[in-house]
């Protein structure tokens, strides 16, 4: 059974606390369980959160070196690309992303990625693709 039932509609947007629809590509396509599960997931790990990579057209994807089995290209999305956000307390992302990671495990993500440049992929498809994976993408992915 897939993460998410159904996409996301406008209306949705209003249970969504910590991320507005501008923050991605194309809000109509992200799952609906997913979005909560997202929104959640920011509260938990208590740290900001900038996504850079959501839903991708299978297009778009191949024009961005992504996997050809991308989670990106999923309707519904059930997966996001965090970017690094540097802070004062945290330059160079080491905290804010082990939170990140940490919540997410302890909410029941088997599937997250690294990038060289810091940036976390983090996507709930474990019922389509191999869960318990944790791996690393060596060269840049544009977003």
């Amino acid at each position: 059974m897939p993460f998410s039932s159904r996409v996301m509609r406008a209306e949705d947007w209003k249970e969504i606390r910590n991320f507005p629809p501008s923050e991605f590509k194309n809000p109509e396509r992200m799952g609906y369980e997913f979005m909560l599960w997202l929104d959640e997931l920011r509260e938990r790990a208590g740290v900001p959160m900038t996504i850079t990579s959501s839903y991708r057209s299978p297009e778009y994807n191949r024009s961005v070196g992504g996997a050809s089995d991308s989670a990106h290209t999923d309707t519904p999305c059930n997966s996001i690309d965090i970017g690094e956000r540097p802070r004062a307390d945290d330059p160079n992302w080491n905290r804010s992303r082990f939170a990140i990671v940490r919540a997410a495990i302890a909410m029941g993500c088997t599937r997250i990625g690294t990038y060289a440049n810091g940036s976390l992929h983090i996507d709930r498809t474990e019922d389509s693709r191999p869960g318990e994976r944790m791996w690393r993408v060596v060269g840049a992915v544009r977003k």
